[in-house]
């Protein structure tokens, strides 16, 4: 039987620009420095089971990211908590544990985020938001980084919700099987350039399927 921990942090400050290898870096280092017992996988180069549902975009905060690790033994979500706390650095803070069955694979099934924004780039985001809204189709351009080429998707399908806000505007999207819109491709369809904006947006929520 594997014991198997879910583990809920979010991302702030500085932290938020660390990509997702170095991400799952410093939870290694850190579950190791924890002294948790962790299961290793087996072949030349064991390294320890565990991963990240959901991998967060570089420059993006987040108030729910969720870590999936296995441990050798049982341990009580509190004494793990106790345990790791003190080896988060600054920017990142954990908020909760809990164990979950080995058929629970928390796999997303949708994602909300917001954006911050002042009043001067508040002007014509209702417009652009309501087009977008209503457009049957928005085709993206995607380029893949693996091998340079190009894949048309439409950004309309993946998009839930987007609603203006007193503090700037938030949307829901969703996540399948074959992805989901990026962050940056978001920001683009409103208007708003990836580039200036990326870093002030947030991960708000994460679902996960049953």
């Amino acid at each position: 039987m594997r014991n198997r921990l879910a583990i809920r942090f979010a991302v702030e400050a500085d932290l938020r620009f660390i990509s997702h290898h170095d991400s799952l870096r410093l939870f290694e280092r850190a579950l190791a420095r924890a002294g948790l017992p962790l299961r290793y996988s087996e072949g030349f180069n064991p390294r320890p089971r565990l991963s990240l549902s959901l991998p967060r975009p570089v420059g993006v905060a987040s108030s729910d990211e969720l870590l999936v690790v296995e441990l050798t033994e049982p341990l009580p979500p509190s004494v793990v908590m106790e345990r790791l706390s003190p080896q988060m650095p600054a920017g990142l803070s954990l908020l909760g544990v809990e164990p979950i069955a080995e058929s629970d694979r928390r796999l997303p099934s949708e994602a909300s985020y917001s954006l911050t924004l002042d009043a001067s780039q508040r002007e014509g985001l209702d417009g652009r938001v309501a087009e977008l809204l209503a457009a049957e189709c928005v085709p993206v351009t995607r380029i893949m980084h693996q091998d340079s080429k190009q894949k048309s998707i439409d950004l309309r399908a993946y998009i839930l919700s987007i609603e203006l806000t007193d503090e700037g505007v938030r949307w829901r999207q969703t996540i399948t099987g074959t992805g989901t819109v990026r962050v940056n491709e978001v920001l683009e369809a409103l208007g708003l350039s990836a580039r200036a904006h990326l870093h002030r947006v947030r991960r708000e929520q994460v679902c996960y399927q049953a």
